[in-house]
């Protein structure tokens, strides 16, 4: 169990949280910019003690910090693996010296050295000096570094900033292999709700330095009275598996429990599983299957909730095979419709967007 109470004052800014989070999981923080994503982070780390009026940090058994007590456990005792926003990797060493500066003497650490290196594809840049690489060349440095030197709790600050969509599938996979390797508590912000689908176990979505929702990704992503889904970006994912790449047309048949869906313009291996994201706006509703359209993909759900957005807009909640979709339509078309608590009407979308990452194995990719 992680335990976390802070009260914390920057200028005119509050840090307010209390919250006990299973512990070994991957925890995700949600919010803009300034909700205080990184002052929660730094925390963790054991920094900005002078803006804390009340702080007690206690990770499993081990009390961190205390200071009604005056007690703090320094930040080099915890077991910490940090990522911040500013990357701060040493500029007087070279690549392979900036990922091994905390890990001397440590042979279990140094066992993982390779498999981080070749994954984060930095076996080439070894040698080479800071200033000889690129921004996302010092990311995946800085990553790697973190990951090493994680024995408890591994912090990343916007980790993915700077690295391309190339890349950043390999590094989600390796973050997943080496949080359940180390059994690690992996704390992480993001903006991107993308990285948040894959890669979080429980979201907390922070606004103006408070909790605003704190319970599972899945539970969140369809929870309809929360912000989290009312926002416009707000996306569904659905696990498919990959029946088969229809070379004549271009895209590739994927199939759910109970429905196939068409997605996408680059093959996909037959047989693996993705997880395809559809945008909650790009979701229609329809009364009937009409199969005589252009929209391709089609299924069957029930209306489970709605709730009002603003004046001109809903949010409904649709129950599909054993989860949850959500899709946004004005209030006039909801009346149109005469849609009713569980009705069973049709959710229709025309471009499937498949995440490029595979949820096959993780553990052993």
């Amino acid at each position: 169990m992680l335990r976390l109470k802070l009260h914390c004052q920057f200028n005119d800014f509050n840090l307010i949280l209390d919250q006990n989070i299973k512990s070994q999981q991957t925890i995700g923080l949600f919010g803009p910019s300034g909700s205080g994503k990184s002052k929660i982070i730094r925390q963790l780390v054991g920094l900005d003690q002078h803006q804390q009026k009340q702080a007690y940090i206690k990770l499993k058994q081990q009390l961190w910090q205390d200071s009604n007590q005056s007690f703090f456990y320094s930040t080099q005792q915890r077991g910490i693996g940090y990522l911040p926003q500013s990357i701060d990797l040493f500029p007087h060493l070279n690549v392979l010296n900036n990922i091994t500066f905390g890990i001397k003497n440590q042979p279990a650490e140094t066992t993982m050295l390779d498999e981080i290196i070749s994954r984060l594809e930095l076996g080439t840049l070894l040698n080479q000096q800071l200033e000889q690489l690129s921004g996302g060349q010092k990311q995946r440095v800085a990553i790697a570094r973190a990951l090493i030197t994680a024995k408890e709790l591994l912090l990343l600050d916007e980790p993915f900033s700077a690295i391309g969509e190339d890349h950043k599938p390999a590094i989600m996979r390796l973050i997943k292999k080496i949080q359940k390797e180390k059994q690690l508590t992996v704390i992480f912000s993001s903006h991107n709700r993308y990285e948040h689908a894959f890669l979080t176990d429980h979201l907390i979505t922070i606004r103006l330095g408070t909790i605003d929702q704190s319970d599972s990704y899945k539970n969140i992503s369809t929870d309809i009275k929360g912000s989290f889904c009312k926002m416009p970006d707000a996306i569904n994912h659905i696990e498919a598996k990959v029946s088969h790449f229809e070379k004549q047309y271009s895209i590739n048949q994927l199939t759910t429990k109970d429905h196939q869906l068409w997605a996408g313009n680059v093959e996909l291996a037959v047989g693996s599983k993705v997880n395809c994201e559809i945008r909650a706006q790009d979701v229609s509703i329809f009364l009937t299957q009409n199969d005589h359209s252009s929209i391709l993909n089609s299924f069957k759900v029930k209306v489970h909730d709605f709730a009002e957005i603003t004046p001109h807009q809903l949010i409904i909640k649709l129950k599909f095979e054993e989860t949850f979709i959500i899709a946004f339509i004005t209030k006039k078309s909801f009346h149109h419709l005469k849609l009713s608590l569980g009705q069973n009407v049709f959710a229709k979308f025309k471009a499937v967007s498949i995440l490029p990452i595979s949820i096959n194995n993780i553990s052993n990719q």
